[in-house]
């Protein structure tokens, strides 16, 4: 039998979607004519965020730094920090969503322990920024946020690096400072993902699919974090970007379906489940979800004509695709 076909019955499809897919005696092969690799990777550019975003968030970036090292430097005591860009921007999974608002992170860096509570110093970045957008500053736990009017919000999550070890550190408001390296996770993702322009593009459409279908039935979604993390592990290359889309969905999938806790475990310190906000009926409804997802996926790239796959695919990831 198609190893295909032995996943997606081991993996109870029809159970979770409450229909029937295929038949244990029904032949299951990847059709040439259903390719839709050229439509993914004009998709890969339609969620690609627009060069004026990308202009504009530099901007801002340098006017944060500006504000913030003269804020340090004229009325604290503290060292001026250092910044660093990092999250889906830096690994260059970040996309367009439907929202058109993207989130993006950049880390204020103290060259050695600012000796100043997390909350001090978040209230510090507050005044910085005071009157920065017409949309305020927000001090949220893990980070200060700047909210603009469209294109982007930016966080401002806060580091300090060890003298004698050289680690990093991370401080969220009310629990101070946790081992944390947000450079080594970026370090550890380039190693994970070089040469393979091709998994970045995966990780790419799976945020898609999970923006698309998340604005649809408003549930909760493991993070992008979580999805990056499980298609690094359960990545199957192939020639094509939609079956390789649906190789790998359905291999996270038969992930989740033999762990009987299911995890997304961060590689770096401090090494924490980033799936822990979610609870058993929010993971159960995405494991409903992605079954639907990758059932639908087994009809495009089996369908006997690229019309008939395209529609499947835009029942995933909706019109824009």
């Amino acid at each position: 039998m198609n190893p295909l076909l032995i996943r997606l019955i081991a993996l109870g499809i029809t159970y979770v979607v409450g229909k029937k897919v295929f038949q244990a005696n029904e032949k299951f092969e990847i059709s040439d004519d259903s390719n839709c690799d050229d439509q993914f990777k004009r998709f890969n550019k339609i969620i690609t965020i627009h060069p004026d975003k990308v202009a504009n968030l530099r901007s801002a970036h340098n006017t944060i730094r500006s504000k913030v090292s003269s804020y340090f430097e004229e009325r604290t005591n503290l060292p001026i920090p250092n910044f660093y860009i990092q999250g889906s921007y830096k690994m260059g999974t970040i996309i367009e969503n439907k929202s058109t608002i993207c989130d993006v992170d950049l880390g204020v860096f103290f060259p050695q322990h600012p000796n100043m509570n997390v909350e001090s110093i978040q209230n510090h970045i507050k005044k910085a920024l005071i009157g920065h957008t017409s949309k305020g500053v927000t001090i949220k736990t893990n980070c200060v946020r700047l909210n603009y009017v469209r294109d982007f919000h930016i966080d401002l999550p806060i580091y300090y690096i060890d003298a004698y070890s050289n680690k990093t550190y991370f401080g969220s408001r009310g629990y101070e400072w946790e081992h944390s390296e947000p450079k080594a996770f970026i370090e550890w993702f380039k190693k994970e993902t070089s040469n393979k322009p091709q998994l970045i593009r995966i990780i790419r459409y799976l945020k898609a699919w999970s923006d698309h279908t998340k604005a649809k039935t408003r549930k909760k979604f493991p993070s992008g974090l979580a999805l990056t993390l499980w298609a690094i592990q359960c990545y199957e290359k192939n020639g094509r970007d939609d079956v390789a889309f649906f190789n790998t969905s359905s291999a996270i999938m038969e992930y989740l379906h033999n762990k009987k806790t299911w995890n997304a475990i961060m590689p770096v310190p401090p090494g924490d489940d980033v799936m822990h906000r979610l609870t058993s009926s929010q993971k159960e409804a995405f494991y409903e979800e992605i079954g639907e997802m990758v059932s639908l996926a087994a009809y495009a790239v089996s369908a006997p004509n690229k019309l008939k796959a395209t529609t499947k695919w835009r029942k995933i990831f909706g019109n824009r695709f």
